[in-house]
């Protein structure tokens, strides 16, 4: 079952995206342990957005669920490309004073989700990320919507 609903572009509207997926997690029976890692992934993605996003279109959240757990996307319109799955992963070994701000985030998505997957369509200047959390996570995404994204369990 799928459940999706559009958010202000507003730091603000993180709250109402954590009812909502509580919402869907309650509704679908979905194990409550794996919410708190879901909402920080969806947290740090939509801020992200947010942040560095020029677009004032809403941002459409896509909870569906899985055996085992759910596939949440966020979709941002009219926007330019980039590719959360290309980023280069944080060198957590280097000393505090030798790293570059930024990417932590990123980092903690890549080790809390089983997979992350990211499509752009350039006609319609639109973004979407897909993130998969399972109770068990498999070696690595399989011909569901995660195939061929970023394994995001090292």
């Amino acid at each position: 079952m799928t459940a999706c609903r559009a958010f202000r572009r507003s730091i603000e509207s993180i709250q109402d995206i954590f009812a909502f997926t509580a919402e869907v997690f309650a509704r679908d029976r979905v194990d409550p342990a794996l919410l708190p890692s879901v909402d920080l992934t969806v947290e740090e993605l939509f801020t992200n957005m947010v942040k560095y996003g020029s677009s004032s279109a809403e941002v459409r959240i896509d909870v569906t669920t899985i055996e085992g757990g759910v596939e949440v996307a966020l979709t941002d319109y009219d926007v330019e490309p980039f590719d959360v799955t290309q980023a280069p992963d944080v060198d957590i070994e280097l000393p505090i004073e030798q790293r570059r701000p930024g990417g932590l985030g990123l980092h903690l998505i890549r080790r809390l989700v089983d997979c992350v997957h990211y499509e752009y369509s350039a006609e319609y200047r639109k973004s979407r990320i897909t993130f998969r959390k399972t109770q068990v996570a498999p070696p690595a995404c399989d011909g569901g919507h995660c195939a061929g994204s970023a394994n995001a369990r090292d």
